[in-house]
């Protein structure tokens, strides 16, 4: 909406300063007030009449970017501009793109105190009080405005808004649908009925008004970067890296839109340049974990540990609080034979997400370290709460205590009957995982493989287990 905004002022200043402007050139051609081609008959700037200079320094300012110049002209406006109610909608629309709203109000009310249907001051009335918080006061203005004016463009873009944030779309896309037909051409309505169609499941919808910001603006770099999201979702990978490398290219480099394109290059098997623009992305912003969790993903899947797990410390460094990068982290290091580190993380882990399997891992990791007594209180500490007649806990206590015949039997038969394919899956990997444990390779790959053919396993432990038999 500040983008709107600042878009809007140079109209504003063009319409007031054209009357003054070319009655001046009038003058000028006539009297020579501003110059003489031949260096002769030269007025001072003083003859210059005052509003003329205040319109022209006010452009300025603009032109140059400092809206807190320009304000501060305003404190020096002549007399005789002084009731101009395009110059105090000016004045409202600089003090919000400067975010102070309290002033943008009380100048749109000076304007409203003339002319109580002014639109203009009442749609600044509407965004300042918005931007402040003021949600009674932005309804009430904002109803006003639509009863007057059910087609307006400002304040259904900003009912347009407060739809989406309350994830009511269709409502949303209804309502910019409204500015499309006082303005066809509006491409901040175009783009909200391209994103709330997206949202709504409405691909082609979506694509018809994103091409037709496009046909308006083949730069538009939004437009761009949600075509390449759209064919994206359509399997369309090779259009969909066209459109984001395009955004890219018009718009310079964007942290979002480099790990889109990671992502779509990564599904055509260019692996190397998702990296590279995955890389640039972190290199942008270090301190955000996202591109460190895609990096890290990628690096797994190509079983490049160490860079894996270098980026799974990352995102936990920069982000303490997504616990999968531990679990991650943690199976790395168990693989790499770091115990303590795997320990590490596996309990915090669990502080996040309490886990039967964060647990039992804990304790492989502390018999795998020949440390018996840390894991027989970790075992303990699993059991404490299990019903004893419960899979989980046989399995537990089959580790914390010396073998025993009769409990394998016990165990392997009841894991036979577990219908549940994820927790049959886990108890056979925890059994492989005893023997390995305990030297028995071959007993322990057989479990491992058992686990290793299942269909899409929704554990972690299922990786293990690959690799136990390789």
């Amino acid at each position: 909406m500040k983008k709107c905004i600042l878009s809007t002022l140079g109209f504003f200043l063009f319409a007031l300063a054209t009357p003054l402007i070319a009655q001046e050139v009038e003058i000028s051609v006539e009297d020579q007030f501003f110059f003489d081609m031949e260096g002769e008959g030269e007025e001072s700037e003083s003859e210059i009449p005052a509003d003329v200079v205040f319109v022209q320094n006010l452009q300025n300012e603009l032109e140059s970017g400092s809206i807190e110049n320009a304000i501060a002209l305003f404190g020096q406006m002549p007399a005789e501009l002084a009731d101009n109610e395009d110059l105090q909608v000016l004045l409202a629309s600089l003090y919000i793109s400067n975010g102070d709203y309290k002033n943008a109000i009380k100048a749109a009310n000076l304007v409203l105190d003339k002319d109580s249907s002014n639109l203009e001051a009442m749609e600044l009335i509407a965004m300042a009080s918005r931007a402040a918080g003021d949600k009674a006061k932005y309804n009430e203005v904002n109803k006003k405005i639509l009863t007057k004016d059910p087609y307006n463009a400002s304040a259904n873009i900003m009912q347009a808004e407060d739809y989406s944030l309350a994830k009511k779309y269709k409502l949303s896309r209804e309502a910019y649908k409204k500015v499309l037909k006082s303005d066809p051409k509006n491409e901040d309505a175009m783009y909200g009925v391209a994103m709330t169609s997206y949202y709504l499941d409405d691909l082609d919808i979506a694509q018809y008004y994103c091409e037709q910001i496009l046909s308006q603006n083949s730069n538009d770099v939004q437009a761009l970067a949600f075509m390449g999201k759209l064919y994206a979702e359509n399997n369309s990978n090779v259009k969909a890296c066209e459109y984001m490398e395009k955004a890219l290219e018009v718009g310079g480099d964007n942290y979002d839109y480099l790990l889109e394109l990671g992502l779509y290059y990564k599904r055509r098997n260019l692996v190397a340049k998702s990296i590279e623009v995955t890389q640039k992305a972190v290199n942008m912003n270090p301190d955000y974990f996202l591109g460190y969790a895609y990096l890290a993903g990628m690096y797994d899947e190509m079983e490049d540990f160490d860079n894996a797990l270098y980026n799974y410390n990352k995102v936990i460094q920069t982000n303490p609080q997504y616990y999968f990068a531990y679990e991650e982290a943690a199976i790395l290091e168990y693989h790499a034979k770091n115990y303590d580190q795997a320990i590490k993380y596996f309990k915090k882990a669990n502080e996040y997400s309490k886990s039967y399997s964060y647990q039992m891992m804990i304790a492989a990791c502390y018999l795998q370290k020949k440390d018996s007594f840390n894991a027989k209180k970790v075992l303990a500490e699993i059991m404490k709460p299990l019903d004893r007649e419960s899979l989980e806990y046989n399995i537990a206590r089959f580790f914390s205590e010396s073998y025993n015949r009769n409990a394998e039997a016990s165990i392997t038969q009841k894991i036979s009957k577990e219908d549940n394919s994820n927790k049959k899956g886990k108890m056979l990997f925890y059994m492989g995982l005893y023997y390995e444990i305990n030297g028995f390779e071959d007993y322990a790959k057989e479990y491992y493989a058992k686990v290793a053919k299942m269909q899409a396993p929704m554990f972690f432990e299922y990786r293990i287990a690959e690799w136990g038999i390789k």
